[in-house]
């Protein structure tokens, strides 16, 4: 299921301390326009953003941009009843 572009999503980033509002984030065939940052209260490294999606080939080639890899969650084992 593909998202709209231009709508807001919420995202939380590790390791790039550099990010700032107004800069881009592109993953494989997605994009991100960062529009708020905030520290995580628990974790330093963190930062939570608030982010529109953004078609990757509208990104301005004089722009900020920084990569992201996504990874896998890891799963919770289910909980046995018993």
């Amino acid at each position: 299921m593909r998202r709209q572009p231009y709508t807001e999503c919420k995202l939380y980033v590790d390791g790039i301390p550099q990010l700032a509002v107004g800069d881009y984030l592109r993953t494989t065939g997605s994009g991100y326009l960062v529009t708020e940052i905030r520290q995580s209260p628990r974790r330093p490294t963190r930062r939570n953003l608030r982010c529109l999606r953004w078609p990757p080939a509208e990104i301005p080639a004089d722009a900020t941009v920084h990569e992201l890899h996504w990874y896998a969650r890891r799963k919770k084992p289910a909980r046995r009843l018993s």
